[in-house]
Parts: structure tokens; C-alpha cells; sequence
């Protein structure tokens, strides 16, 4: 059970784009989120535990359907082609 101090929120504004908020509006739609905040609330956990894995030593790799896979690049470390 969370605690009174857990339960609490802090409300925080971003000044974005207009490009910005197109893009965040088109991944809301996409992933059939509930609110901008909840997508971004998601895409911070995923960076989180990327990040986390990165420094862990994971690498990333984007694996195309008819192609070879590929080694991303991941904070500013340069990416490389995998055989």
C-alpha cells in the first residue's frame, strides 16, 4: 500500500514544439495511450531500464525482418554493423 507521501504528485509544464507535440500526439494515437503524460510516464521507464541495461554492459541491435541486424548507437557510443 502506498504511503501518503508516495500517493503525492508533483506537477510539472513543458515548453515544447509544435513539432514536438505533433509527434507526441501521433505515438499517443499510435500506442493507444490514455494521456500525453502517460506516454511520456512509459517512455521514461523504458529509457530508465535502457539506460540501466547500458551501463550494465548490454548492447542494443535493431534486428530487420529482411535484413542483417544492426548495432545501435546508445549515448553518444558509436554504432556498429554486426555480421
Amino acid at each position: 500500500m502506498k504511503t501518503k507521501e508516495e500517493s503525492k504528485k508533483i506537477r510539472i509544464a513543458l515548453d515544447v514544439t509544435p513539432g514536438f507535440y505533433e509527434r507526441l500526439e501521433a505515438l499517443e494515437e499510435l500506442v493507444e495511450g490514455d494521456s500525453k503524460a502517460s506516454v511520456i510516464r512509459q517512455a521514461l521507464q523504458l529509457y530508465e531500464y535502457l539506460v540501466k541495461q547500458h551501463l550494465d554492459g548490454a548492447s542494443f541491435k535493431v534486428v530487420p525482418r529482411d535484413g542483417p541486424a544492426k548495432e545501435i548507437a546508445f549515448f553518444g557510443f558509436p554504432a556498429t554493423d554486426t555480421p
